[in-house]
């Protein structure tokens, strides 16, 4: 059981670390008008080609902070929950939160990938 506990809680860092890195995107984006093709585009499109890269940085940008903060949260609760105190219910409702933020995230900024590219 032990094992198995490890592994989700690996997991949980690696969501905590997501959401540090979306919250750092979502930053840098705003700061130097530079949109994160890693998180918001994919490998077939560069921010070159964009039509209106203001009014996407617009659109994009807070999904991209929703998501960056919802991914951090359900990573320090998945740890504390793995690690530290045993809080099953807490640690099943952040999951789901965390899912459906994550499937939001990804079918608004395909949409609005689409509308600007």
């Amino acid at each position: 059981m032990e094992n198995t506990d490890s592994i989700w809680g690996f997991i949980g860092i690696i969501v905590f670390a997501c959401g540090i890195y979306a919250i750092y995107a979502y930053i840098k984006m705003k700061m130097t008008g530079e949109i994160n093709a890693t998180l918001l585009l994919g490998k077939d499109y560069t921010y070159k080609k964009c039509k209106n890269k203001e009014a996407y940085i617009q659109k994009a940008g807070p999904a991209l902070l929703v998501f960056g903060i919802v991914a951090l949260v359900y990573g320090i609760l998945d740890v504390i929950h793995c690690y530290v105190y045993t809080m099953t219910v807490v640690d099943t409702v952040g999951m789901v939160v965390f899912f459906i933020v994550l499937v939001w995230f990804a079918v608004y900024t395909s949409k609005i990938k689409r509308e600007y590219f």
